[in-house]
């Protein structure tokens, strides 16, 4: 038995500067060189496994008869079972599977050994793994010509050696993770597109993380429900297409309570619902999930998924706290991203709204100008032709029309550039419904009409004939869009700022009055609900497509909110809040 000598100091840089790559391969060779010295082993080598092809690929060798061949060599791990006896063959891959050290003093008898060289006797392998999780990332393999060349002690030696070629590697992992994280800061700056934001967080959180897939579920107006809205692998033709229920399933669940989940085996969590999954759940290795938070709450959910390669399930796939933190990382400067986007929109469309009046108020000022007198004209030629005939009294009449029409697109130009010049009075809420929608409502027709509104509520601040307005025009649409028959349901209700919490209202008051417009006709696309406020967007056959953004600029100017929450195809239905007036409050 050879004496084992003492373990040699191998320098190797802080934690505080992290190694390149250049300078980890420096130190792994310099591992390779001390254990051969270490254990008196004539030769070795550092096999790393590739997960991803379920491989063991020689990195890093050491000693005689190596060649190009020998060092290209890439053993299969991926459909070794360790528990099969008819494939326990390879000292390597069973280190690798077991994650315990192996020796053997005369390789001809083992069964484990796999021939590589023909004058190996013994051979030593000990595994390199992550000291928190215990993943193996490689083996340490050592061999000799001698009988019984290497003993506990020599396998001890080695681990220590294990042990640091395992820091070098986390080491240089961390810094690569920093190094992403920085570049997908750097992207996020540069990237005002919110589906550019997140294609993008998707892509670097897959790779960073080591994930098969990567997906985003964005929280709906509705706060009731979380749309997948970008991914970056086997989900990415669902996108659009795919939801979850708030609490439903491990995602609703990570919306409804704002807590991340790490799992390893999904199926066994009481959560789990496999409502939506990128590949068969026995295939679903590691399920992470954390909150998205913008400045106003919950935006959604960031989750990765890992799948399981083969007969891989021996080599740890979890994932770790180190993981979590870089995905809630990850997921602050999405946030972070997204409401910039956000803020970004506001400001370009508080610039065409801006553009917009402008472009209204000179155009109704000028066609005003030009009205007034073509009116005053008709009215003489009216005069002049006082005895002419029929025809010509009925074309007269055509021309009136026609003038009518011009007026109240005039009208409407006046109520756009208006609709945010307020004078503010102490209104009831529940009046102000009741008079838009019997002014409004046809006395006789097939329509419905229901109206629920909640007694006691305090009043608020309000431009009584703008929100009267407003009202009006949401009654008229649905009535337009139910020519056939069908029904309207106007409620009211008190709510209080706890109950907003998916909402993304920056919460101005305690208090808010909540009124809602809904009916039974087709409802609005996704597409639609996205422009349904812009101004001259419209589905109408008549009008100028500003009704509903006139709508908008008077709830928006009494610091309320206004949202299309209907689902396609089941009825349109908008929601407002109002901010209600708290008790000795001017």
């Amino acid at each position: 038995m050879h004496p084992t000598p003492a373990l040699p100091e191998v320098e190797f840089p802080s934690e505080t500067t992290s190694p390149s790559m250049v300078e980890c391969e420096e130190f792994l060779h310099s591992v390779l060189d001390e254990a051969l010295t270490t254990v008196n082993a004539a030769r070795g080598f550092i096999a790393l496994v590739d997960t991803d092809r379920g491989e063991l690929e020689v990195r890093f060798t050491a000693g005689p008869d190596w060649t190009e061949e020998t060092r290209r060599f890439r053993l299969t791990i991926r459909d070794f079972d360790p528990d099969d006896a008819t494939q326990r063959r390879g000292i390597t891959r069973l280190v690798v599977a077991t994650g315990a050290p192996y020796w053997t003093g005369d390789v001809a008898g083992d069964p484990h050994y796999l021939r590589f060289f023909d004058d190996t006797t013994s051979e030593l392998a000990v595994a390199i793994q992550e000291t928190r999780s215990r993943r193996v990332l490689g083996v340490l393999n050592v061999e000799s010509p001698r009988a019984d060349a290497f003993t506990s002690r020599h396998c001890e030696a080695l681990q220590r050696l294990a042990q640091r070629a395992a820091i070098a590697f986390t080491m240089v992992e961390h810094q690569a993770r920093e190094e992403a994280l920085i570049a997908v800061g750097q992207e996020l700056g540069a990237t005002a597109s919110v589906s550019q934001v997140m294609q993008t967080i998707v892509a670097h959180a897959r790779r960073i993380l080591r994930a098969e897939d990567c997906s985003i579920f964005r929280t709906r107006e509705d706060g009731e429900s979380l749309t997948l809205t970008a991914s970056h692998g086997w989900l990415t033709g669902q996108v659009g297409k795919k939801q979850y229920r708030m609490g439903e399933g491990l995602t609703g669940w990570i919306a409804e309570h704002a807590e991340a989940i790490r799992v390893t085996d999904p199926r066994s969590d009481p959560r789990w619902k496999g409502v939506l999954t990128e590949f068969p759940p026995d295939e679903i290795s590691a399920f992470m999930g954390v909150p998205i938070f913008g400045r106003d709450g919950l935006l959604g959910v960031l989750r990765v998924v890992r799948r399981r390669k083969g007969l891989l399930a021996y080599i740890p796939q979890e994932f770790t706290d180190a993981d979590e933190e870089i995905l809630k990382t990850i997921a602050s400067q999405l946030g972070v991203a997204l409401d910039k986007a956000e803020l970004v929109g506001k400001l370009l469309n508080a610039e065409r709204m801006a553009a917009w009046g402008e472009l209204s108020a000179r155009s109704a000022h000028m066609l005003g100008n030009a009205l007034f007198g073509v009116k005053g004209e008709v009215n003489e030629l009216r005069h002049q032709l006082a005895e002419a005939p029929a025809p010509i009294q009925e074309l007269l009449m055509a021309v009136d029309r026609g003038l009518g029409r011009v007026e109240h697109i005039l009208e409407e130009f006046r109520d756009f550039v208006r609709a945010t010049q307020l004078t503010l009075e102490e209104a009831d809420c529940n009046q102000l419904v009741s008079e838009a929608v019997n002014e409004t409502f046809p006395k006789r027709g097939p329509l419905k009409l229901e109206l629920s509104l909640a007694e006691g509520l305090p009043p608020i601040a309000a431009d009584a004939h703008k929100l009267k307005r407003g009202f009006s025009e949401l009654v008229e649409n649905s009535v337009d869009f139910q020519p056939e028959g069908g029904s309207i349901r106007v409620t009211t209700e008190l709510i209080d700022t706890a109950e907003l919490n998916n909402l993304v209202i920056a919460a101005r008051a305690r208090r808010y009055v909540r009124i809602v417009f809904e009916d039974r006709g087709p409802g609005l696309s996704d597409d639609d609900r996205r422009m349904v406020f812009t101004p001259f967007f419209t589905r109408k056959a008549k009008g100028m497509g500003l009704g509903l953004s006139i709508v908008k600029g008077i709830i928006d100017a009494h610091r309320g909110l206004i949202r299309e929450t209907g689902v396609p195809g089941n009825g349109a239905r908008f929601e407002i809040l109002l901010p209600a007036k708290e008790e000795g409050c001017t």
